[in-house]
């Protein structure tokens, strides 16, 4: 069994936000602001418009990376994967397609986070209150410098 990573399509929507829920679900300090089915909503929007790559396993979507305009805005692994290099083939991907670099944001509370992006070569740039963000809780930019 292999994880293979392709490019998601509008039937992967439900898929990718199952697992967009489960693993922020794993995430116990991020407040509750949006209602599963408002989620699922969103994740179609961006299974739609933006460039989302999904990780797949015999047929079931176990991780999804979602990029846009420099930014790689969301990287998330069914809680199942944890561990299991799922993430960091789905990085991998994405720098393999974005070689010029790239930015994300993470929570300052996301320890696991911070040093998964941090083993694989990205930069911290930059810290923050959280103010800006929808959460309120702080975070920090990471800078993936390209290849």
């Amino acid at each position: 069994m292999t994880t293979t990573i392709r490019q998601a399509t509008a039937a992967d929507a439900e898929s990718v936000a199952d697992v967009f829920i489960a693993a922020r679900a794993t995430m116990t300090y991020l407040p509750a602001l949006h209602s599963d089915a408002e989620t699922r909503v969103f994740i179609g929007r961006l299974v739609e418009e933006e460039e989302t790559w999904v990780a797949e396993r015999n047929g079931e979507v176990v991780g999804l990376a979602v990029i846009d305009g420099g930014w790689l805005e969301h990287l998330y692994v069914h809680p199942s994967r944890f561990g299991t290099g799922t993430g960091t083939k789905l990085f991998q991907h994405v720098a393999a397609e974005h070689p010029r670099g790239f930015q994300l944001w993470v929570f300052q509370q996301n320890v696991a986070g911070r040093r998964f992006y941090e083993r694989l070569g990205c930069a911290l740039v930059r810290m923050t209150d959280g103010a800006n963000n929808e959460e309120h809780l702080p975070d920090a930019v990471y800078v993936w410098p390209g290849s």
